[in-house]
């Protein structure tokens, strides 16, 4: 935990509780405030799953699971000083002497439920594999004490907690995950070019492993511009502008998304002056991700405790476009376009010396 505390050495101006902003008082106050609730409370988590397992062979294993899990008591933040929303300036704060009072709190709980299936097969003429696919939901109402791509983990009415009540922000809902090594049987010793003489010396060895993964996108919330503040609530220092949200007027999701339209943008509308937005947090997802990493080792030997190891290492090799979430601010140029991307792909040659 963290707090901040501001100490004022000055004779003669004790700050009581009584009177905590004695009106003579020679400096000024911050505007915002960090507090922490009294009852604080220990974070914790609690799994269960259900397994069933069958060993087709003596070298394959079939694994068929569904797991569980609730958090309870996980840390966040709200703002206990926001005013009701109300479009008629000044619209103060309950406790007028601050803006923002966030407050940290262990009131914030989450469940995942999954369908998980792991294919294995160990190590077998050279050969061995391990795919895992789980099919997933997470829910939370914040999912991140600070502010995270795609959402501000801030709840956009600080009174209203039941309404953050969405998809995680790392809710993936597929995913798809295929590692391996193979041996190849090439050169010395191996049936392929085996009696070649330097060659198949030179071609003994060789390793490939790779990783595949495939995954559906994250979710996202649309949000207003950071720096309006239609609601008339004020900002806070913890929610870093994106609290507040528009209207949903329509079905925002796309039957075909592209990179430049990736939802319905016209699905949302500026509320009236002085209310909240009635669109929901993470009710959209951005672009799926797909990768694949490989690798081609050689071992020699060199000595009886002497290896030297040459690597040749691709990631992402088929260079595969892995787009970042779109634009989420209605108003901004870039609404519900998407204009970066993760990686291309990645090469590297390396030695070892292994002793």
């Amino acid at each position: 935990f963290f707090d901040m505390k501001l100490f004022f050495p000055l004779p003669g101006f004790p700050l009581r509780i009584e009177n905590p902003f004695p009106s003579n008082f020679p400096m000024s106050l911050p505007s915002s405030a960090l507090s922490i609730q009294n009852n604080l409370r220990t974070a914790y988590i609690q799994h269960w799953n259900l397994s069933l397992q069958h060993e087709f062979s003596r070298n394959r294993i079939l694994e068929i699971s569904y797991v569980g899990s609730k958090g309870t008591k996980l840390l966040t933040a709200r703002d206990v000083n926001q005013p009701r929303p109300k479009a008629q300036l000044p619209n103060p704060r309950p406790v007028v002497q601050f803006d923002d009072v966030n407050m940290i709190e262990s009131r914030s709980n989450s469940t995942y439920h999954g369908l998980q299936i792991q294919f294995q097969q160990h190590l077998t003429s050279g050969f061995s594999v391990l795919s895992s696919y789980a099919f997933s939901k997470s829910l939370d109402d914040s999912s991140n004490f600070f502010s995270s791509t795609g959402d501000p983990n801030f709840p956009q009415d600080s009174l209203n907690i039941r309404a953050e009540r969405g998809p995680s922000n790392f809710d993936v809902r597929h995913r798809l995950s295929i590692s391996y090594s193979y041996h190849l049987p090439i050169g010395k010793g191996h049936a392929v070019l085996g009696n070649q003489g330097w060659l198949s010396k030179v071609l003994e060895n060789w390793q490939t492993t790779g990783i595949i993964t495939v995954q559906s996108g994250r979710p996202f919330t649309v949000a207003l511009l950071p720096e309006i503040d239609n609601s008339n609530t004020g900002r806070s220092m913890l929610g870093f502008g994106a609290n507040d949200r528009p209207n949903l007027n329509a079905n925002p999701r796309l039957s075909n998304p592209q990179n430049d339209a990736w939802f319905n943008t016209s699905a949302f509308t500026m509320p009236p002056a002085g209310n909240f937005g009635n669109s929901g947090r993470n009710i959209l997802s951005g672009p799926g991700f797909q990768n694949f990493n490989a690798s081609l080792i050689k071992n020699t030997t060199l000595s009886e405790d002497l290896k030297l190891q040459f690597r040749m290492e691709a990631f992402n090799i088929l260079n595969h476009v892995n787009f970042d979430l779109p634009g989420i601010f209605l108003g901004s140029p870039t609404f519900g376009r998407i204009l970066s991307a993760q990686s291309p792909r990645h090469l590297q040659l390396g030695l070892k010396l292994l002793f």
